[in-house]
């Protein structure tokens, strides 16, 4: 009876294996049918499933998709995306043409941009004014020993590279403040407060008020955290009926703080 046992879970094994198989095998053939040609056989190991050989890797800097499909050197190193029945191919196709700005690249940024660099986002936008210290190591594990005294900036977009030299990433190794942050933010698709304190928050969720942009908020203390996704206005309701210190704020100079809550004045641009 264990013998038989044995033989039937080996038995189940190999066929969730030709399962997984055939899930990528279809996942090529839609690829290449949107324009990308035949791939199927060239994403892994000469045509077998599970080789050896891996494809190509792309250009550095060039992380966006084209717009009828993927390549196959995407198609294999995302295989397991692609497999995900509510993502898929053009998931991972909108995923390579879109762009992140990640504000803070300290304990909070730093799990977002390796993530966000390892699944394949195109453009990844990286700002932090701050150098890497010894004691931040044990919790902001994108930077290394080797970075210590140096730009997080630096730190940050070099390790992502390492990870996905497919990628584009853009270094910002200064603090965002009102004389820049319209102008950063404004060439993103979705922004990541990744920062430690309550007036950059405050800037940051004004500026995408603004540019009519989505907003990821993190935050964390201790054993606790928090996330928030706050959606954009329609762009009439932007326009319209947003109180008259949003429509003039990117209008006000670096050393204006009065625009900020009673509560958030003193303002240093720091995180």
């Amino acid at each position: 009876m264990e013998a038989i046992a044995g033989e039937l879970a080996r038995l189940r094994a190999e066929r969730e294996e030709l399962d997984t198989c055939i899930r990528l095998l279809e996942s090529q053939l839609e690829a290449g049918r949107a324009g990308e040609g035949d791939v199927a056989g060239t994403g892994a190991g000469g045509g077998s499933w599970g080789g050896t050989a891996a494809c190509p890797i792309r250009r550095r800097g060039n992380g966006f998709a084209p717009a009828d499909g993927l390549p196959a050197d995407m198609i294999y190193r995302y295989s397991r995306h692609l497999l995900l029945p509510d993502f898929g191919v053009e998931g991972q196709r909108k995923l390579s043409r879109s762009s992140v700005l990640v504000v803070g690249a300290g304990g909070l940024g730093s799990p977002v941009a390796l993530y966000l660099a390892a699944c394949g986002v195109g453009c990844l936008g990286i700002v932090d004014g701050d150098d890497v210290e010894l004691n931040n190591l044990h919790r902001q594990i994108i930077h290394k020993e080797a970075y210590v005294g140096k730009s997080k900036v630096k730190s940050a977009a070099d390790t992502c590279r390492e990870i996905n030299s497919s990628i584009k990433v853009v270094e910002y190794c200064h603090t965002l403040k009102p004389c820049n942050a319209l102008e950063i933010v404004r060439n993103y698709d979705i922004v990541v407060d990744a920062t430690d304190n309550l007036p950059t928050r405050y800037m940051i969720s004004d500026c995408c008020v603004l540019l009519n942009k989505p907003l990821i908020s993190g935050a964390a203390l201790g054993l606790e955290g928090q996330s928030m996704l706050s959606v954009p206005f329609p762009k009439s309701t932007t326009s319209g009926s947003l109180p008259k210190m949003l429509r003039q704020w990117s209008s006000w100079s670096c050393s204006r703080s009065d625009w900020l809550p009673a509560s958030s004045r003193g303002y240093k641009s720091c995180y």
